[in-house]
């Protein structure tokens, strides 16, 4: 009988796999190589494929650029003529997260080397058997970040591609269907070109290019985005597990000695944390000042068209638009406010955990840990940003003053 369960467990502990650290990071990799980009350096095959990737890389950038140079100048002819402000403003919403979408692959691909440590160092840290990641509670951290993630780059998929196929409906619909000849061609996007796009096969040229460029944009922001929020769901992890091991010590009934190597391990791990910590805001620091003055700007505009009033079509994809700028912020800004409590955290396992019986000189050794855990890891973009769900309604404020500008110039 105890055989049979032996067996049993034999077969449940092979089902149980151990996850590795690709498996929190394998959306961001999968949105960078669809542009021909790899965020950090890992193995990935033969030659032909890094060359293929690289030049993948570079056609995406070329075309990503060229849309958003024709859909500024077209822009900046709408302001010098004073005509077509509706249309200007809308673009504008466009031009922006275009330009967010462009820094952010540009300044990913200059930190490739810092982010290849930081991966490699959360690699080391990582617990490799099932045994040793139950004390961390992976699946429930791998499970939670992956119902963030899918919801959010499906809102924005669904978002672009509305955008980019919706004249291509309305063609079919009209041509096919409803048998209509002659209606008026249009790109998802405004832009000015120096010929007629209109005509013939340059007008599909023209739509698939803006197609093609809409979805560069959008894969540069989501990987920017979601390899950010899986580093910090790792960090995180190791905070909670961290503050766990400290709650669950009990100080005194051993040597002294092996209660001050206690504390020199967990002072160390503390340490990696908190500098790994600093190397994401270094890494993402520029990234995350552009989200979040994109996302004012965009809210701004996207919230001047929807109240002067628009097409039911427009009004659904202007609609859209909000929603993702708004889900953007409030993801990031969801982990940054977990990254603070669950840094914050370890001052309160060191005040929890069992060390009344500890020696003297362990006990005032305590006091700096908890004067240090007071000053918590933060997201911070750049200097001039502290991240946390209070960012999100300070990002409001500054969205509704820039509405209120554009609606006063408007109705004046």
């Amino acid at each position: 009988m105890s055989a049979k369960k032996d067996t049993q467990s034999a077969k449940e502990q092979e089902k149980l796999k151990a996850i590795p650290l690709e498996s929190f990071l394998k959306y961001a990799n999968a949105f960078y190589l669809s542009i021909g980009m790899q965020a950090y350096d890992h193995k990935f095959g033969e030659q032909w494929k890094m060359v293929l990737l690289r030049w993948t890389f570079v056609a995406h950038m070329v075309n990503l650029n060229a849309v958003l140079v024709s859909e500024l100048i077209y822009v900046f002819l709408a302001i010098g003529k004073g005509s077509n402000f509706l249309e200007a403003t809308m673009n504008l919403s466009f031009i922006g997260f275009v330009i967010v979408g462009d820094l952010k692959i540009w300044y990913i691909s200059r930190q490739k080397n810092r982010l290849t440590q930081v991966v490699h160092r959360l690699e080391q840290m990582h617990p490799e058997s099932v045994a040793q990641q139950q004390p961390f509670n992976m699946e429930f951290h791998l499970r939670g970040y992956s119902r963030y993630s899918k919801f959010y780059f499906g809102m924005h998929l669904v978002l672009i591609w509305t955008y980019n196929l919706y004249w291509a409906v309305y063609y079919l619909v009209c041509d096919f269907w409803l048998g209509i000849r002659q209606f008026e061609r249009m790109l998802p996007y405004y832009c000015w070109v120096p010929w007629d796009w209109s005509t013939g096969y340059s007008y599909y040229f023209m739509y698939i290019s803006q197609n093609i460029g809409g979805q560069a944009c959008l894969s540069g922001q989501l990987a920017a985005d979601m390899l950010m929020c899986a580093l910090v769901t790792l960090v995180v992890m190791h905070f909670i597990r961290l503050s766990a091991h400290i709650e669950g010590h009990v100080a005194g009934i051993a040597p002294y000695q092996r209660d001050l190597e206690f504390l020199q391990s967990t002072v160390a791990y503390h340490q990696r944390l908190i500098q790994l910590c600093q190397d994401i805001n270094d890494i993402f620091g520029v990234s995350l000042l552009s989200n979040f003055v994109s996302s004012s700007f965009i809210i701004c505009f996207v919230g001047f068209q929807m109240t002067i009033g628009s097409k039911i079509d427009n009004l659904v994809m202007l609609v859209l638009f909000l929603f993702c700028a708004m889900v953007q912020v409030f993801m990031i800004a969801t982990h940054a406010q977990r990254l603070v409590d669950a840094s914050e955290q370890i001052g309160q396992a060191v005040y929890n955990h069992d060390w009344f019986l500890a020696d003297l000189r362990y006990r005032k050794m305590l006091i700096l840990i908890v004067k240090r855990a007071q000053q918590p890891s933060r997201l911070k973009a750049t200097r001039f940003l502290n991240v946390s769900l209070v960012t999100v309604t300070d990002l409001l404020q500054l969205s509704y003053k820039f509405f209120a500008l554009l609606r006063t110039m408007y109705v004046n």
